[in-house]
């Protein structure tokens, strides 16, 4: 799998699509892995020492896993954290949070979709969901404005709900 490192203007370009939850500079060096994975890596390497590994060893990626940049199936560009991303740049999110009740937590944490309360609706989109004082993923409010709906990645789910 080829792996691409970020010009500036399209690691600008991410940042843009970020801008909406409060992410307004990213420090480390940004790597796409196949068409829609970013990965941030901050190593002592730089960008030709990683492409020349990458040469010698086909690496499928390197850094951590941040988010996705993709186009939806209605051709509409979206960016979206991942839930390690959100916790390294937890400092920059000021942005869209969304704060869970804590039965809502526990539908969250099940992977459940999430009916929001009068306090909790806001304008469409990518949110930032937290849990007493913890981000625990990313979410996208509805057009409806009634429901949240869970990006929170299986392997990260309870299989049941805890008594």
């Amino acid at each position: 799998m080829k792996i691409n490192i970020l010009s500036r203007a399209k690691k600008k370009k991410f940042i843009e699509g970020l801008s909406n939850l409060g992410i307004k500079k990213i420090p480390q060096i940004l790597v796409r892995s196949g068409k829609e994975r970013i990965r941030a890596f901050s190593g002592n390497l730089d960008r030709e020492q990683i492409m020349d590994i990458w040469r010698l060893l086909p690496i499928e990626g390197v850094g951590l896993y941040v988010g996705k940049d993709v186009v939806n199936r209605n051709g509409v560009r979206e960016v979206r954290l991942s839930l390690d991303g959100m916790h390294v740049w937890k400092e920059q999110l000021t942005k869209r949070v969304l704060f869970l009740t804590e039965e809502q937590e526990v539908d969250w944490f099940l992977g459940r979709n999430i009916e929001l309360n009068e306090e909790q609706k806001m304008k469409e989109g990518f949110v930032n969901v937290k849990a007493s004082e913890d981000f625990v993923g990313i979410g996208k409010v509805g057009a409806d404005r009634d429901k949240l709906f869970s990006f929170l990645p299986k392997e990260r789910r309870r299989k049941e709900r805890m008594s």
